[in-house]
């Protein structure tokens, strides 16, 4: 039986340690996010405008602000860069965990990370900001642009509330099972007494 190379790639991948897979996402997707931006940035230049549809082009914007465009004053990014560290070191701390309970966390977390890391990275690597070039039209008078990060970072959100959905019924599972013991031992220890 031949085998192909997706095919041969998904099973080392679904049979490699979580920590390795969640790296290798992480990894591949801040790639993807800094060479798309490489590319947005000498193609459209300054002023490059390209319409895709009446809803969506390319254009070039320069974010200085931190996540959303948000600014924090003189210290966005300082503050950008600690909260993005702070984060991706927790994660890095819980994806195992959270991995042993659902597996798609492996992925919906990498590729939250690697959105992150690439923003990071865009933030750190010069004054101008993080080149946003998506833009969307979300109403007449609304606009979003966005880059490649910004769109991991949301399909990995999305991946996580089914994840979420799972920690959840757990939780309650877990605590019933421990108000049905302590319901127990009380009426065990009423009969006694």
């Amino acid at each position: 039986m031949r085998l192909s190379l997706p095919a041969v790639l998904s099973a080392q991948m679904r049979n490699a340690p979580v920590i390795s897979r969640y790296l290798g996402i992480t990894l591949a997707v801040c790639l993807v996010d800094l060479a798309t931006k490489w590319v947005a940035v000498r193609s459209l230049g300054e002023w490059g405008l390209y319409p895709l549809s009446d809803r969506f082009w390319f254009t070039l914007v320069w974010n200085t602000g931190a996540a959303g465009g948000v600014s924090n004053g003189p210290y966005t990014w300082l503050i950008s860069v600690v909260v993005t560290v702070v984060a991706l070191l927790l994660v890095l701390g819980v994806v195992r965990s959270i991995a042993a309970i659902d597996s798609r966390a492996t992925t919906a977390l990498g590729l939250v990370s690697g959105g992150a890391c690439g923003n990071l990275l865009s933030i750190v690597a010069g004054p101008r900001g993080v080149a946003d070039f998506i833009a969307i039209r979300l109403t007449e008078e609304t606009t979003m642009v966005a880059n490649g990060a910004d769109l991991f970072l949301w399909g990995g959100a999305l991946l996580l509330v089914p994840v979420g959905a799972t920690l959840l019924r757990l939780a309650r599972a877990e605590r019933a099972d421990r108000r049905a013991a302590v319901f127990t031992r009380d009426t065990t220890m009423a009969y006694a007494g």
